[in-house]
């Protein structure tokens, strides 16, 4: 393998090495062969992924920084359905609450994504990173991960940098359709539904679940509060008149939430692709690619839940519950591509993409507390019912530019321009008395006589982002060197608003007999919610806590990077980026659309260098070795500089701000030992270690005895070391078409943090939160040699790691919460009928383990997986 140089192995390669034909390259002899010169045919055989994987093997083994790149093919082959579960496939990196990524132990906060090399908003309430399974693998060409830093990227960058790279216009016509099903073995017991959730086919709310227009009219009018004494006040009437007026805005909302079981319906997914490319003569070629992807399944999960608290000096249960989760999710996909191309020098390509991601949820089941964890025959009954719709719509516009008459100079630019949003209307809340305590089944259940019989919240987020950036490369020779000199700059923006408003149902003069036995929609129809004297009332009054805040944010940048080939075998990248960062998060009061607390407290401003080196040393033709250093920051997310407390809606959990939060800084180190074979085998050897002045981390603040509060702090330092092993190895000796790859993560890390007045934690110097000690992949493979039939065996797994840190009361404390190891065992098998078509069977979760969380000795959290089985045909015109 011939040692390759770093102008030939930068993005715009192809266009540099043109170059060397212009002015600049006077100097180069002439290689040119005679006419008798023969040409030697080579004819090499390999497994299907050997051979779809050269491209990828190719660039990570170009890059100046460590980086890591997924491609499509290695996507399709173990079968993940989306950018967070093949992620998990890649060294290093475990996968969290089956949406966000922990690259090399650090939390989401510590991993930035970029879509096509832009920043892209989040439709989270408490996060800034985007989940990254709104991403359907149909769309994704490719995914770098690169774990040592580099000045051209934001400087926002812990653990790593995530780049999810779109499918790309096709050099030829391209036409391909696919259509799936799919079923889970927890699907064989009956699933929750309930009459809003049965027609969401395309993951969009007809209307039913939102704020009717009487409701939204009444609370301008009567500034937020539609409470009876405030409708009174207003309207200067007597409370007789305005309970009239209440108890009609309550009739307008949708209260048809009854519960109810039935059976699950399989899995439906499709997609359908169309491309092409087209000569418009005088060297001008014009392209095009859009695709749809649609996918809707259900999910039918068994959950238990403990909460520990303490008493009498030893830990105790405050809380405990058993559940049913039945959820139905639906993912809608759309990416529209133009693309023109002027010689080969000049090329614009603009990207629409359109990512829709709706959950239907409903948990139901048995709760105790401590009001009657030890009474006999008492028990609750809960009923929560959540519908959320999260929304990505993006316009990205860039392009490429290569001068040969100005030396070789190659520009790339590029503005994106995206929002993101988060539309949960109608949440529903509500509990029953039941006579029998928990497991014993289901007695005579009773509606409660308080003021929150149902309680229905509605949240809105909207997060608006824009993205410029601009990035100039001029090669340059002197001597033995070949320089590659980088510049640019970039400004983003994002700008966040989230709404929240909650309402309840008052039974507290509704006779006891009238609430029990009795269905929600029995209960709350129209008829007795307009009754005078049936006792509902509507109760719905903002406070200074609710949960509605305004964020901004703003970050200008510019850099300088120097890429030097020298002697062929040693390459030195580094340089600087300066970054000034701008935010401000501001709690409102929408009565009247203020600000809560002090203007001056709200923002933030910051501005610093942050550097980089990266060496390469060209051992042999085969084998490389890299060293890497990097200056980083992570900031807080716009969310936890707000004070307003937030319900997690991935971990149910309350999250309060902290407005005193400062910025992370982390000095990144790292060294890889790489050789790649020219059978397509390759192994690495790679240790790092990262030191980080005030990280943040979640940890849970005092609350009541029956809730977990989540908030957040800055430790005073905090570190995290590792080794990784990474291989590719051909198994031909045993049987043709067999080979083995995996990869296998070996690290710590420590933080310490202090005890504050609303904090006092267990261990003050722990592992960080969500931080396995070790991760593992191995994936066995068979490609048959005629090209019809290729298998896999996927195994992942990561060690256990700190799900929430434990919290102490005086002298008595409760351990850190582990989220214990789950083995992942999947089976991927395809048949290719002919050169057009495939069949794809995948078996999830072959072992059918659970996820669970321990705590002081004892399980805390369980929720049940199941086995996965899925059938997918596709074919290409």
């Amino acid at each position: 393998m011939k040692k390759q140089a770093v102008l030939t192995q930068s993005k715009l390669g192809l266009a540099i090495a043109l170059a060397l034909s212009g002015p600049i390259a006077y100097a180069q002899q002439d290689t040119s062969t005679s006419e008798d010169a023969t040409i030697e045919e080579v004819v090499t055989t390999g497994t299907r992924l050997q051979g779809s994987a050269a491209a990828v093997v190719e660039e990570r083994k170009a890059q100046a920084f460590v980086a890591d790149i997924l491609g499509a093919e290695q996507i399709s082959r173990t079968g993940d359905s989306d950018a967070a579960s093949a992620l998990r496939r890649v060294t290093g990196l475990t996968l969290v609450d089956g949406k966000f990524i922990y690259v090399r132990g650090l939390g989401e906060r510590y991993s930035s994504t970029q879509l096509n090399g832009a920043s892209v908003p989040s439709p989270d309430p408490t996060r800034n990173v985007i989940p990254l399974d709104m991403f359907p693998a149909s769309i994704i060409e490719s995914m770098s991960v690169q774990k040592s830093y580099s000045p051209d990227m934001p400087a926002n960058f812990g653990g790593g940098n995530v780049d999810i790279r779109t499918v790309s216009i096709p050099t030829e016509e391209v036409f391909d359709l696919s259509i799936g099903t799919g079923w889970n073995t927890n699907l064989s017991d009956d699933g929750l539904s309930y009459a809003g959730g049965s027609d969401d086919w395309l993951g969009k709310d007809d209307g039913t679940r939102a704020l009717s227009p009487d409701m939204w009219s009444a609370l301008a009018r009567y500034q937020e509060s539609i409470n009876t004494a405030s409708i009174a006040s207003f309207e200067n009437i007597s409370l007789a008149e305005a309970a009239e007026i209440n108890r009609s805005l309550a009739a307008s909302l949708n209260t048809q939430n009854e519960v109810y079981t039935k059976s699950m319906a399989p899995d439906i997914k499709g997609s359908v692709t169309y491309g092409s490319n087209y000569d418009l003569g005088n060297d001008i070629t014009f392209g095009f690619l859009a695709a749809v992807d649609y996918d809707s399944g259900w999910s039918n999960n068994e959950e238990t839940e403990e909460v520990l608290g303490i008493a009498n000096g030893e830990a105790v249960v405050n809380q405990r519950s058993e559940t049913r989760v039945t959820t139905q999710d639906v993912e809608l996909s759309g990416l529209l591509n133009f693309g023109i191309q002027v010689g080969d020098y000049h090329k614009l390509e603009t990207s629409t993409i359109f990512l829709r991601n709706t959950a239907d949820r409903v948990e139901q089941g048995g709760i105790e507390t401590l009001n009657s964890i030890n009474e006999d025959g008492l028990s609750y009954y809960d009923t929560d019912i959540r519908y959320e719709q999260r929304e990505l719509l993006t316009n990205q516009i860039r392009g490429s530019h290569y001068f040969p008459e100005l030396w070789g100079f190659a520009l790339d630019w590029q503005y994106a321009d995206s929002r993101a949003n988060r539309d949960a209307p109608g949440e529903v809340f509500y509990r029953r008395i039941n006579n029998r305590d928990l497991g014993e089944g289901i007695g005579d259940l009773a509606f409660q006589q308080t003021r929150t019989a149902t309680t229905m919240q509605f949240q809105t987020l909207q997060d608006d982002a824009q993205d410029w950036r601009i990035d100039g490369e001029l090669p340059l020779y002197l001597a033995e060197m070949e320089i590659l000199v980088k510049g640019g700059g970039q400004v983003s923006k994002k700008a966040r608003s989230s709404y929240s408003r909650r309402f309840a149902l008052s039974a507290e003069q509704v006779n006891n007999e009238d609430l029990l036995n009795v269905g929600y929609d029995d209960l709350f129809s129209d008829a007795n919610i307009t009754d005078a004297d049936f006792g509902l009332a509507l109760f719905g009054a903002p406070t200074a806590t609710d949960p509605n805040y305004l964020a901004a944010q703003q970050i200008e940048a510019g850099y300088g990077l120097v890429d030097v080939q020298v002697n062929q075998d040693w390459r030195v990248s580094g340089g600087l980026r300066w970054e000034q960062y701008t935010q401000v998060a501001a709690q409102l009061d929408i009565r009247d659309m203020t600000m809560i607390g002090d203007p001056a407290e709200a923002g933030r401003m910051e501005d610093d260098v942050y550097g980089s080196l990266a060496l390469t040393y060209q051992l042999n033709d085969e084998m490389q070795l890299r060293f890497g250093y990097g200056s980083t920051v992570v900031r807080p997310d716009l969310r936890e500089l707000t004070e307003v407390i937030f319900v997690d809606p991935i971990t149910n959990f309350k999250v309060r701000g902290n407005s005193e939060l400062m910025t992370t800084d982390i000095d990144n180190f790292d060294v890889r030992w790489e050789w790649y074979l020219p059978s397509g085998e390759n192994y690495s050897v790679a240790a790092f270690y990262k030191d980080l002045a005030n990280p943040i981390e979640a940890v849970e603040a005092k609350g009541t005895d029956s809730d977990r509060v989540i908030t957040f702090l800055n430790g005073q330092a905090g570190e995290v070391y590792g080794v990784e092993f990474e291989f590719l190895k051909d198994l031909t000796r045993i049987a043709d078409g067999l080979f083995v790859t995996g990869n296998l993560t070996l690290s710590d890390s420590e933080i310490s943090i202090a005890n504050t007045g609303n904090v006092e934690l267990t261990n003050n110097t722990r592992r960080m939160t969500g931080h396995s000690k070790y991760v593992a992949n191995l994936q066995l493979g068979y490609d048959s040699l005629n090209g019809e039939h290729s298998a896999s065996l996927i195994y992942n797994v990561a060690g256990e790691r700190i799900a929430f840190a434990g919290v102490k009361q005086g002298e008595v404390g409760i351990d850190d919460a582990f989220e214990q190891p789950f083995h992942s065992l999947d089976a991927v098998y395809t048949y290719y009928p002919d050169f057009n078509s495939k069949l794809k069977f995948k078996v999830q979760n072959i072992l059918g383990d659970d996820v669970e969380i321990e705590q002081n000795g004892r399980t805390i959290q369980s929720r049940t997986v199941g086995t996965g089985i899925s059938l997918e045909y596709s074919y290409a015109f």
